[in-house]
């Protein structure tokens, strides 16, 4: 079972960018709590404890308690940098209900050499990072493992080939591709395809040039 965090919540009265600026100012990021057929409600959470949680994969899919300006379960799903600076300016949490399932996608993580990299020298692709499972709040796993090692060059494990867990399932459509081991015929065809596309680019600009000059 998940553990849960305690975290801190103030309500705000106040809405808007400026308010939002005078927010931050203080340590505070604005948030939106929302879900579970309530109204929205407008909290501050601390900035520096946020980023913590959040710059950690451990911290996605966390399940809170909400204490102080709010109560009950909630789960930052979505959350806004500023582009520049990297400052967090805000976040939406989502309401839980434990007894209730919910889709969230969570980290995919391979283990093992496989076949086709180490004796047929191919490659490990990764083509998701995540694939999204349901389950109740308090059993969301930290992430699926893949075991490659048996896996050829050519080969790949699509979705519907992963399987559930004792207390999750996949919900992520099952002909999604997750990874793949490229083999050396495949890579060989990528670089020719590369080099082919870079010698038609450099032959459109000369023509483009030339074309200029007869103007």
């Amino acid at each position: 079972m998940q553990e849960h965090s305690q975290l801190e919540v103030t309500a705000r009265a106040e809405r808007g960018k400026n308010a939002a600026r005078r927010l931050r100012v203080t340590g505070k990021v604005p948030a939106t709590l929302y879900g579970l057929g309530k109204d929205p409600e407008s909290i501050a959470l601390d900035t520096r404890a946020m980023v913590r949680i959040l710059n950690n994969p451990s911290g996605h899919n966390r399940v809170f308690d909400l204490q102080g300006g709010a109560h009950g379960h909630a789960m930052a799903v979505d959350w806004q940098s500023d582009p520049v600076t990297g400052k967090l300016l805000h976040i939406d949490m989502k309401r839980l209900d434990l007894t209730t399932k919910i889709r969230v996608k969570v980290a995919v993580e391979t283990f093992g050499v496989a076949y086709g990299v180490k004796t047929e020298g191919g490659l490990e692709d990764v083509i998701l990072r995540e694939i999204e499972v349901e389950c109740l709040p308090e059993d969301i796993p930290a992430s699926i493992r893949i075991d490659v090692t048996e896996l050829k060059a050519g080969e790949s494990v699509r979705a519907s080939e992963i399987p559930d867990g004792e207390k999750y399932t996949i919900a992520s459509p099952g002909a999604l591709t997750i990874m793949r081991i490229v083999g050396k015929r495949t890579l060989e065809a990528d670089a020719d395809i590369e080099e082919e596309a870079a010698g038609e680019a450099v032959v459109e600009g000369e023509e483009a040039e030339k074309e200029k000059e007869g103007e």
